[in-house]
């Protein structure tokens, strides 16, 4: 009986921890963008001065597949080329021996097809502006301590849209990208 009880109380750690990742709870945020500079997967470094208008900052990690990956297809679904910041929450350098640009490359691939012979098919596209980059300070400074939040930041540098979860509401993405460009 001991060990159904430890199971099942594993069980709901596992699922407390996972509630930014699976939610879908929204709000609406004041808060300004913290001040960051760090170096992205290509080798050059952004910070929060060197960010032009209005952007998207997603909070993800290395390790991090579905649903952080989906959530950054649809968003260059809705539009491509967007100036999108992908900070990850995870402090340790290279978790699971992942690099920045092996998270970006996965990323990338999600949506690949293969054919029976393992080739890529269908290439998909490729989130050849998204910058991947460290973000656990970031992150913490706005009370971000895992992935599953994507926040839409006005040219001010004020955060106008927390959405916690899965995005995948192509109105949703849309209607919260012109509130923040306005």
């Amino acid at each position: 009986m001991q060990k159904i009880h430890a199971v099942l109380l594993s069980i709901c750690v596992s699922m407390c921890s996972l509630a930014g990742c699976l939610g879908g709870n929204e709000e609406i945020s004041d808060d300004l963008f913290p001040s960051f500079e760090t170096v992205a997967d290509d080798g050059n470094t952004y910070s929060l001065d060197s960010t032009n208008g209005p952007f998207i900052a997603i909070f993800s990690a290395e390790w991090c597949d579905n649903p952080c990956h989906s959530t950054m297809h649809n968003i260059w679904e809705y539009q491509e080329g967007l100036q999108v910041y992908v900070f990850s929450t995870d402090p340790d350098e290279n978790p699971r021996n992942i690099s920045l640009s092996d998270w970006k490359e996965s990323a990338d691939n999600y949506d690949d097809e293969y054919d029976e012979n393992g080739q890529i098919a269908d290439e998909g596209v490729t989130l050849d502006t998204y910058k991947f980059m460290k973000g656990h300070d970031v992150g913490l400074e706005i009370g971000i301590d895992r992935p599953g939040h994507v926040l839409f930041v006005n040219s001010e540098n004020v955060i106008t849209y927390d959405h916690k979860g899965i995005l995948d509401d192509q109105g949703l993405i849309q209607e919260k990208w012109e509130e923040a460009s306005a």
